[in-house]
């Protein structure tokens, strides 16, 4: 019985996304959400894969825990992206707190934390994570309220650690 029990909450800890060439797991409580229901900048020509977010957490009709995934077509290497995406962050008064170079299912990949102030004035910490796949550049964005950051780390580790290319 404890099997079953124990079975049975493992079941309900996430959710997993599966569309668009790409996979990841999200937590349960979270909703996925389509491009329009976001108000981001993206990156270039980058197009938004995916979006979840925590539907507990919106202020101003704008979601403050979240995770989206942007795709790039490119010629340019993974260090040239991530020193063009250290100077937006830098140009838009963000500091960058930490940067380290992981492998993520076998792709490579940098891990960047940094703090900035979102046009509604919310002052937010945020992981960006970009992958290389041949000439195909990833970006995950986990994004929470510099407060919440840190009690959300485990839902990030959830999704960044199970993306997946398809």
């Amino acid at each position: 019985m404890v099997l079953a029990f124990v079975s049975g909450c493992t079941s309900n800890v996430y959710k997993t996304y599966d569309n668009n060439g790409i996979s990841f797991n999200y937590p349960y409580g979270w909703s996925e959400l389509s491009p329009d229901q976001l108000s981001l900048t993206v990156e270039g020509n980058s197009e938004v894969l995916a979006a979840v977010a925590d539907p507990n957490n919106v202020q101003n009709d704008n979601y403050q825990i979240l995770a989206f995934f942007q795709h790039i077509s490119t010629t340019s290497t993974l260090a040239d992206a991530i020193s063009a995406i250290k100077a937006e962050i830098q140009a838009a008064g963000g500091q960058i707190i930490s940067e380290k170079d992981r492998t993520i299912n076998g792709v490579p990949a940098n891990d960047l934390v940094y703090t900035i102030s979102t046009q509604s004035g919310v002052a937010k910490k945020e992981r960006f994570i970009a992958l290389q796949d041949n000439n195909n550049l990833y970006y995950i964005v986990c994004s929470a309220p510099t407060a919440d950051f840190d009690g959300q780390q485990s839902n990030f580790d959830l999704i960044i650690d199970s993306f997946e290319i398809q």
